[in-house]
């Protein structure tokens, strides 16, 4: 069972990282004012399922990271993915970024660094998209939105 649902992620992640690259080939995805953040869906995504399942982290920590896991996979969500293709995206790496960059301050960098599967450091791009955050959401909608997760 372990092994199938990993498989499974692995599978989501790589249509993820399938489905970002096609779109950004295209004129529409080139031109999308937030292309370079989209590639790091899959990455983002990733972690956030690997820090649920480590043992370091605290029951709080996993249970706001599987917030944004299931805000992640919502078929509906602030910018529906079913609508508007990978660009779709951005909110769920807001909703996401948001999170990681909530609990951790609670993690040992070595958590991210152990999980991260991107080229660039794990942490650098949680801080890169805390600042895409900032630009997407006004200052106290993101919190608002997580705390409907939270109970």
């Amino acid at each position: 069972m372990e092994q199938h649902s990993r498989e499974e992620q692995e599978n989501f992640y790589f249509r993820l990282r399938n489905k970002i690259d096609d779109f950004l080939k295209n004129r529409t995805g080139k031109n999308h004012k937030y292309a370079k953040y989209l590639l790091f869906a899959p990455d983002i995504f990733y972690l956030l399922i690997q820090v649920v399942r480590d043992k370091r982290v605290s029951g709080k920590d996993k249970a706001m990271v599987a917030g944004a896991i299931s805000y992640f996979i919502l078929p509906f969500d602030l910018i529906p993915e079913g609508l508007v293709g990978p660009g779709g995206y951005i909110d769920d790496l807001v909703v996401a970024s948001f999170v990681l960059q909530t609990i951790v301050n609670n993690l040992s960098p070595d958590i991210i660094r152990d999980h991260w599967a991107g080229d660039e450091d794990g942490l650098e791009v949680i801080h890169k998209l805390a600042a895409l955050s900032d630009k997407v959401l006004k200052k106290g909608t993101l919190p608002g939105l997580l705390k409907k997760f939270q109970k």
